[in-house]
């Protein structure tokens, strides 16, 4: 029944009838980026390297999200049509994560959980950190704020796939290589 139901899941995301919450994607060689969005890219991140161009449609609008590849390490932006920075996801070291993150992962109940991924999102002028954490051999999404706050976890139940949301209250809870500077 479960591989019923991912089959039509995925024949309704191919025909774009996945519903108005789903982003259509498709991938776009780097002469298809507009001039503005390679203009941002090449201001804000000099010394990068863009791995892979998307455009989507998120509520109507068009948003270009670009893989990027710098001495930083992985880098995710997200650009309107107009070069206008809408977010940003950098993977980060374990390590990396900021102490009060790191304090704040260490006093909650997820405090002995291995570390699987690391990230900090920037948007709309607010930080986040996203850490994937293994625990019991359960995998849960948490995302803290800067201070080390426990905002939301996302538990997923390995036999049914189902997530579990928990917010608010610390309850415990690729292909080639493109250079956007090649066509300045």
């Amino acid at each position: 029944m479960k591989t019923w139901k991912a089959a039509v899941m995925g024949a309704l995301m191919t025909m774009g009838l996945g519903g108005p919450a789903m982003a259509k994607d498709a991938e776009l060689p780097h002469a298809q980026i507009p001039g503005a969005v390679r203009d941002a890219l090449a201001s804000k991140y000099p010394q990068a390297k863009a791995q892979r161009f998307t455009k989507e449609t998120k509520q109507g609008k068009t948003v270009y999200e670009v893989d990027l590849t710098s001495s930083a390490g992985m880098l995710e932006v997200n650009l309107a049509e107009d070069g206008t920075v809408l977010s940003e996801e950098q993977t980060l070291d374990a390590q990396a994560l900021p102490a009060a993150v790191r304090a704040g992962l260490a006093a909650s109940s997820f405090g002995s959980a291995r570390v699987k991924k690391a990230e900090k999102e920037r948007k709309n002028g607010t930080i986040r950190y996203e850490v994937i954490v293994e625990q019991n051999g359960g995998t849960s999404e948490l995302v803290f704020d800067e201070q080390g706050k426990l905002l939301k976890s996302h538990a997923e139940e390995a036999d049914e796939g189902v997530e579990h949301h928990r917010e608010g209250k610390n309850n415990g809870h690729e292909e080639e290589v493109d250079s956007f500077h090649s066509s300045r």
